[in-house]
């Protein structure tokens, strides 16, 4: 079964590093996870790892399709595992925001 680049695009656009895993590479989607939590300090290096993860999912499923790298299975557990990690990062964020938001409104 090939794997559908665009599917790939997709899924780094709003969950980076679901693409790697939907391409069978969830050990690298971890990796580009990783790479954005702790890139999310410095202001223009998240989006790079951002814009390199869609590249890289992308030609990923490219690259198998032809048989140019080896094809690996789709991690369904690991797009999963990385989609939910992402809502976590997001509703732990904006519970932050929120808390530190509700805590300046009392002075």
């Amino acid at each position: 079964m090939d794997k559908n680049p665009i599917i790939s695009a997709v899924l780094s656009f709003f969950f980076p590093g679901a693409g790697q895993a939907y391409n069978g590479q969830t050990l690298k989607g971890a990796g580009f996870f990783i790479g954005m939590l702790i890139t999310s300090l410095i202001p223009i290096l998240p989006f790079l790892v951002w814009i390199y993860g869609l590249y890289d999912s992308y030609t990923t499923a490219n690259k198998m399709n032809k048989g140019e790298i080896p094809y690996i299975a789709s991690s369904t557990g690991g797009v999963i595992a990385i989609v939910v990690l992402w809502i976590l990062v997001v509703v732990l964020m904006i519970i932050g925001v929120l808390a530190m938001l509700g805590s300046g409104m009392r002075y």
